[in-house]
């Protein structure tokens, strides 16, 4: 199965890798478990994992399973707006400050972007605040571990509670994009600190 990747070049986001997502999405909508859930770390609402659920939207609302994200970047609106439109239509009930978050103190960029499909699959790729044509190609799927998807679980709940809902201007369209790394103080969430779950500065090393 195949989508077309939109705005991200053909050197950004490899075919084969989309269709590695598209593969875990199209597993997890075909599996046992009930109501699975879908968590997203990302760079940008045009990252690979944002695609292939955008593309699998309908399949995924069929089957029970909805997803939450996270984003280092509000742009491109358009993309941004199809992924939440996607995130809405598998939690139709849910708020969208229970969707989407935005990632927006730039301590939290070093982050690596990340997804967990269900209970055992999950994948990684390269720092949220890495420029795109600087981006390192290494990337890591992992099917049948649910070690590390419970590893991945755990750094969205940590990061979740560190980002911010995204103002409802950027959902509706009339956004003016914040670069990579701006964010506005007076709203900047505490970073939550607990023995449990990995500080800012261990974000990057989530992965290994």
């Amino acid at each position: 199965m195949r989508a077309v990747a939109g705005s991200e070049s053909p050197r950004d986001l490899p075919p084969d890798e989309l269709d590695r997502h598209l593969d875990m999405l199209s597993r997890l909508a075909g599996g046992t478990h009930a109501n699975p859930t879908v968590t997203l770390i990302l760079r940008a609402a045009n990252s690979g994992p944002a695609k292939a659920l955008i593309a699998l939207k309908d399949e995924l609302a069929g089957v029970g399973v909805s997803a939450k994200a996270i984003l280092a970047k509000l742009a491109p609106e358009e993309d941004l707006r199809q992924l939440f439109a996607s995130l809405s239509m598998l939690a139709p009930h849910t708020p969208a400050t229970e969707l989407l978050r935005f990632a927006r103190n730039p301590r939290l960029h070093d982050a690596h972007e990340q997804t967990a499909y269900g209970e055992t699959m999950c994948w990684s790729g390269d720092a949220m605040r890495r420029d795109t044509e600087r981006r390192n190609v290494l990337t890591q799927f992992h099917e049948d571990a649910p070690d590390r998807a419970r590893l991945a679980r755990l750094a969205f709940t940590a990061l979740w509670t560190a980002s911010s809902p995204v103002p409802a201007r950027h959902l509706r369209g009339d956004v003016t994009p914040l670069p990579l790394g701006e964010y506005q103080r007076p709203h900047a969430r505490p970073v939550a600190v607990s023995p449990l779950l990995p500080s800012p500065q261990g974000w990057p090393l989530i992965r290994h």
